[in-house]
């Protein structure tokens, strides 16, 4: 995820946060400034991409409305809120692979006063795991997976402007998980 400048708006910092879906790199662990990033806005169902150097991608707040990129996003140039979110730190690998499936591509836009909007999330899930079932959370959901996949439907709402975090562990001796 990282904050771009967009040439509608003029936070000082960023206008938005968009996720990060994938880089295309030269040489893997080595910047190249002609490396790609490729990305969602949140405003549009498409996917987009930006050449990873100051000249094509990377801006500050003065030059944004000047710049002529066909995405109009920006990577600010003086200030870094990026950050990258590799999984649950699980060193003895006991967790078993989640993903999140969320009710809507896009978020209200805060520049039009467009509210935060709650998403289902759906958690496709496949079935020494003590150390995580005496961990700390809100909710725990057993099930016995009858097929390679899972699908539970959580009841809680994820709020457009939060964040929601799942692991699914297989318990011990019952071929169950949570």
């Amino acid at each position: 995820m990282f904050g771009i400048f967009l040439r509608y708006m003029d936070y000082e910092d960023y206008d938005h946060i968009v996720p990060a879906i994938g880089i295309r790199y030269k040489t893997e662990n080595e910047f190249d400034p002609e490396d790609v990033i490729i990305y969602y806005d949140l405003y549009k169902k498409k996917v987009f991409e930006g050449i990873l150097n100051e000249n094509k991608m990377g801006s500050t707040r003065e030059f944004t409305r000047a710049k002529k990129y066909a995405g109009n996003a920006w990577i600010p140039l003086d200030i870094d809120y990026g950050i990258a979110i590799t999984g649950i730190l699980d060193e003895n690998q006991v967790t078993l692979p989640v993903r999140l499936s969320v009710s809507a591509w896009n978020e209200p836009n805060p520049a039009f006063h467009e509210d935060p909007i709650e998403m289902d999330g759906t958690v496709p899930t496949k079935g020494d795991v003590d150390v995580f079932l005496r961990s700390r959370f809100d909710e725990k959901h057993i099930f016995m997976a009858d097929d390679t996949t899972y699908v539970y439907q959580d009841t809680k709402k994820i709020p457009s402007t939060g964040c929601l975090y799942y692991r699914c562990i297989p318990l011990p001796g019952d071929g169950n998980a949570t």
